[in-house]
């Protein structure tokens, strides 16, 4: 590039900031401005209207009865009156995802799933939640977010055109480093924020904190069944667009503090009264976890994993964690009519080198199998493709090793392979869903008692705790109300 280029260039990289850095409007929630790249409240309602449909379906749809959705609504309804953006149409949904999971789009649209209602102990730390989402909205972060981005993008122009490679591998760091950092100041702006409205609306404002340290919990265990260090979870990470969960219960613990609630809500019995006989765990629409075993009623199909995997089932694709980082993916239902060797090689790997390409049979059923390995930040990986047919859909594992572990984990990868199955019609129509319950502690019950009555394979006990709230050395007392799950 030429110095007469460059400065050219330099000049039309300083226009473009110029017109970017026209793009602000008044935070409504913090009375400052915010830098919004243009992004109006027009486009907030027109982005979350048309985002609306596209995430129920990703979720699985909506869920619960009319009086439950009503219930959730009210809520939502009774904290967005406390907040700066009162007159917004707002619209709360209970989403049909055992996945704990909370967020909102532009626009005044709140989500929650029922796996984050199970989670929760009170209609409080409930509350919490959606006054956090809320918090999202009315500071605008979704248009403050749209600025950084074409902040970013001018930066990675600008150190293109002053750097070379070099500088525009340099401005690809700060421009991931500038957005990420936003989205950590977010959700502590977002935390500042629900504790406001939850206080406004006469919620206990320890809500929060608590449910955040339920959060962490549950993390945590998670973690653990994934065979990964349950503090992990609390590792800062500059790229992590959440701040650790540590951090966060540390400085909600600390505004609630400050908040000056007369007669605090919680409202635990009623909310236990709503969310007795919710569906816990995995909609028979997309299949059951059952100890070791994966099994589809609808789909008519059932896989078994060795112990010392835990399998975790989404609506998108059934996930499984085994020893020393070997990790698969099962997925698929669409049709195909070739042989299974072609669907491998044409269709689902048609990028990747592949070796030992075959044709298999698997309990009757048409399969394949074939191996590549790839190169990842963590070293070399080996990854076993194996594809299934089952009448025109065709099914797969793609099975993922450390290259050096590949060969003592082969065994039990060729048990999950082998252990692929139809689904008999009996034996499907007798699965049944698990719900969430509510009992009365009597006299003499423990948290190690009540927990191996769960229908859970393992950690019985820290889910218990998990479920209920309870931390790790909390007792019960006699006539203490608490979840539980049982088969519908």
């Amino acid at each position: 590039m030429t110095k007469t280029t460059r400065l050219v260039s330099i000049f039309a990289v300083a226009a473009l900031l110029a017109v970017q850095l026209t793009g602000c409007a008044k935070n409504p929630a913090t009375g400052g401005t915010s830098f919004t790249g243009g992004f109006t409240e027009a486009d907030e309602i027109r982005v979350g209207r048309e985002t609306h449909p596209k995430i129920i379906a990703e979720f699985g749809g909506e869920y619960g009865t009319p009086e439950l959705k009503r219930y959730v609504d009210s809520i939502g309804q009774l904290l967005a009156k406390t907040s700066e953006r009162p007159n917004l149409k707002w619209t709360f949904t209970l989403l049909n995802s055992d996945i704990v999971n909370a967020f909102a789009t532009p626009g005044g649209y709140v989500y929650i799933t029922r796996g984050l209602m199970a989670l929760a102990d009170n209609e409080a730390q409930l509350a919490g939640v959606l006054a956090h989402e809320i918090g999202h909205i009315t500071a605008l972060h979704h248009a403050r977010r749209q600025g950084y981005s074409l902040l970013a993008n001018v930066g990675v122009i600008a150190a293109a055109v002053l750097g070379g490679r070099a500088g525009a591998e340099l401005g690809q760091v700060g421009a991931v480093s500038l957005l990420q950092s936003h989205s950590r100041d977010n959700e502590y702006e977002s935390d500042q924020l629900g504790v406001r409205y939850l206080s406004q609306a006469g919620y206990d404002p320890r809500a929060m904190a608590g449910f955040l340290s339920t959060l962490r919990a549950s993390s945590r265990l998670d973690a653990k069944r994934r065979g990964q260090s349950p503090d992990s979870v609390d590792r800062f990470n500059y790229l992590a667009t959440h701040p650790a969960p540590i951090a966060r219960v540390q400085r909600a613990t600390n505004l609630a503090r400050k908040a000056n609630v007369k007669k605090p809500i919680t409202a635990r019995k009623r909310y236990l009264s709503k969310v007795n006989g919710m569906l816990y765990g995995d909609d028979p629409d997309q299949g059951f976890v059952r100890g070791q075993e994966f099994l589809h009623p609808k789909l008519r199909f059932a896989f078994r994993v060795p112990q010392g995997f835990s399998v975790f089932n989404t609506p998108q694709a059934v996930h499984g964690f085994g020893p020393s980082g070997t990790r698969f993916i099962f997925d698929g239902g669409k049709p195909y009519l070739g042989s299974m060797t072609s669907y491998i090689r044409r269709v689902w790997a048609k990028k990747l080198r592949l070796r030992d390409l075959e044709p298999i049979t698997v309990r009757g059923l048409q399969a394949a199998t074939a191996t590549t390995r790839a190169r990842t930040s963590g070293g070399n990986v080996d990854l076993r493709l194996v594809a299934y047919r089952i009448e025109k859909d065709i099914y797969r594992f793609t099975f993922v090793t450390p290259t050096e572990r590949t060969a003592a984990i082969s065994t039990d990868l060729r048990r999950v392979t082998y252990s692929f199955r139809r689904l008999g019609a009996r034996e499907a129509g007798r699965l049944k869903p698990l719900v969430l319950g509510v009992a009365t502690v009597r006299r003499g019950d423990t948290v190690s008692g009540l927990s191996q009555r769960l229908p859970f394979p393992d950690f019985k006990e820290e889910r218990f705790r998990v479920l209920n709230g309870l931390g790790p050395k909390d007792s019960l007392r006699a006539g203490q109300k608490i979840k539980t799950v049982t088969l519908r």
